[in-house]
């Protein structure tokens, strides 16, 4: 058990609760804004799916590649001190 899930008093499941349950809360609040730099970061729309638009951003860097511009791989920061935690097999993958 690490340090701060030692200190928190709500457990992830309190914290579904909170976010799920009826009512304006910091938290929702927090989580709603959370979200929609998220969607603003990847210029995706709340009108539509946000896995739908996933398929979009591989055109679009091997576009930004061609055109020499400079493009980010999706890492975890050099100076963030767990990263292995943080790091798994499954991701997002085409059918087909």
């Amino acid at each position: 058990m690490t340090k701060c899930s030692q200190d928190w008093p709500y457990s992830a499941n309190s914290l579904k609760r909170i976010t799920l349950g009826p009512g304006a809360t910091p938290l929702k609040d927090a989580r709603a804004a959370v979200d929609a730099a998220v969607l603003a970061s990847y210029g995706f729309t709340t009108k539509k799916d946000s896995v739908a638009q996933l398929p979009t951003l591989n055109p679009e860097v091997a576009a930004n590649i061609e055109k020499g511009e400079l493009v980010a791989a999706p890492a975890v920061p050099e100076n963030y001190l767990e990263a292995k935690p943080l790091v798994t097999e499954d991701c997002f993958r085409l059918q087909g």
